[in-house]
């Protein structure tokens, strides 16, 4: 993906190099414990091969598509998780555990702005969908669970939520918001957004390693 000039180019740095930074092999924890039940859902759960227990990963309700409703669910997906970084500084006893939601910010925060500008270039207004309410309420839900958790309780229960948030957020790119976006530049910011989330993904996997062999 090339961009022409200016803030687009540097923001599409922080996305497109993110893959670069943080994706590399993830060692096995040395214990299964999760911390499932500090944060409660509504959403069925299972668990995955290295015993992080996540929900599924695709919204209940998804409803029609466009690509003002694909823009919202971006849009939706990204406040998640800067709803949830917010809630690390005062909370997280872990400095790796910052160091991650920091760049979640960075990152997130820079998706955002590019698709503010892609949506203004390609005259586009996202319109919310069944979906993208779903993902506001269950953020909602979820801030509420970590909100009074300090410590070690609070840095296990926001990476493991870490890692069942991007594992959802790569399936809906994969399985709703790709195949349906019908506009070429926004299809180009989704395909460029995927490899930072999938390192995200690695990246909240090596601090859940960390976090629970290291206690």
């Amino acid at each position: 993906m090339l961009f022409r000039c200016g803030r687009r180019a540097t923001l599409a740095l922080v996305v497109l190099t993110a893959g670069c930074r943080l994706l590399r092999p993830i060692p096995e924890t040395a214990e299964n414990q999760s911390p499932a039940e500090a944060v409660e859902t509504s959403r069925p759960m299972e668990a995955t091969p290295t015993g992080v227990v996540v929900s599924a990963p695709l919204p209940e309700r998804v409803g029609d598509l466009d690509d003002d409703n694909i823009a919202a669910m971006l849009l939706a997906s990204n406040n998640t998780d800067i709803s949830y970084a917010r809630l690390v500084p005062s909370r997280a006893q872990r400095d790796e555990v910052r160091q991650f939601a920091q760049r979640m910010l960075t990152d997130h925060i820079g998706v955002n702005a590019l698709l503010t500008e892609t949506l203004a270039k390609i005259d586009l207004v996202a319109k919310d969908n069944l979906a993208s309410l779903d993902m506001r309420d269950e953020s909602a839900a979820r801030r509420d669970a970590m909100r009074d958790l300090t410590g070690f309780a609070f840095d296990s229960a926001y990476i493991m939520n870490e890692i069942s948030y991007h594992q959802r957020f790569l399936a809906s790119l994969d399985q709703l918001m790709l195949p349906r976006v019908r506009n070429g530049e926004l299809k180009t910011l989704l395909n460029s957004v995927r490899p930072a989330v999938a390192a995200h993904l690695a990246h909240a996997e090596q601090v859940w390693a960390n976090v629970m062999t290291r206690r």
